[in-house]
């Protein structure tokens, strides 16, 4: 079933209203950007109350993702912010939009401690990057 992003996030924001574990909602990637196909999965992100363990929170996250693509008809990645790589927050940061926000002190704090975070070792991101595509040029040289 296709649907436009205004569907997804309509039925996004009414699953999500009366989840008392989740503070905050984000979608990213092709959805999120308009950019969808055929094959485009449906990426959510989300931060969990504080006071949750890891297992209750990736139970959580499989529960959610399972019952979203029902609704949705699509593939969905949902993804737990807290357990994510920082440059992979960063990304969904960038492109993010907020589809339910429950407690805006704490997404607030979030993304301002892993902005901080990310820019703090922004250097090496970018060393790591600049080198990993002068090996690629060089192999491509071969």
């Amino acid at each position: 079933m296709k649907h436009d992003k205004e569907q997804v996030l309509k039925i996004i924001r009414e699953y999500f209203k009366d989840q008392n574990d989740i503070s905050t909602v984000y979608l990213f990637g092709s959805v999120a950007k308009g950019r969808t196909t055929s094959h485009s999965d449906v990426d959510i992100a989300v931060l969990f109350v504080p006071g949750l363990s890891l297992f209750q929170r990736f139970e959580r996250r499989l529960e959610l993702a399972n019952d979203l693509a029902d609704r949705l008809k699509k593939k969905v990645d949902l993804v737990d912010l807290a357990e994510a790589d920082l440059f992979f927050i960063h990304q969904v940061m960038l492109h993010k939009e907020i589809v339910l926000d429950k407690d805006i002190e704490r997404r607030v704090s979030f993304e301002v401690e892993k902005r901080r975070n990310y820019f703090d070792r922004k250097y090496f991101y970018d060393l790591y990057h600049r080198q990993a595509l002068k090996r690629l040029g060089e192999k491509g040289r071969k």
